[in-house]
């Protein structure tokens, strides 16, 4: 378990890696055998190299997330925060259009993809996370110029 302050400063610290792209730097926050699913109702993927993939395509698309308030859960291993994101629309763009959450541009060039989501980190007894959840509907994300 870890304290409420240390599991804020984990989520911070998760996103701060993610906008400057340091997908070794994230990893590292990451335990071994880590589980995730973005979006929840998703898929449900383990393991590092398989976040290592799914962090590479984010990172590509040049996602820049703002990060809401944290809250700690009471239970000593959750932390939430609410994230407003934006990133180019290639290359994940299609891939969202083929699960039928977005609806295909025209034109993809020049396109980007806004959305907001509510992210949840599970942390293990050492820190590490080990459980990462993006909670967000069809609503909730857009393609804009």
């Amino acid at each position: 378990m870890i304290d409420e302050r240390s599991r804020k400063k984990l989520i911070l610290q998760h996103s701060q890696l993610m906008n400057a792209a340091d997908i070794d730097g994230l990893l590292g926050l990451y335990a071994e055998e880590v589980s995730f699913e973005d979006p929840v109702g998703a898929d449900q993927r383990s393991g590092r190299d398989a976040l290592r993939a799914h962090f590479e395509e984010f990172a590509t698309a040049g996602i820049k997330e703002t990060i809401g308030a944290p809250v700690a859960g009471q239970d000593g291993r959750h932390v939430l925060a609410p994230v407003s994101a934006v990133m180019d629309y290639l290359p994940k763009g299609p891939k969202f259009v083929q699960r039928g959450w977005l609806e295909a541009p025209e034109s993809p060039e020049g396109k980007r993809i806004t959305w907001n989501y509510v992210l949840m980190l599970r942390a293990g007894k050492g820190g590490a996370i080990t459980e990462l959840k993006a909670l967000w509907g069809r609503s909730d994300i857009a393609v804009t110029d």
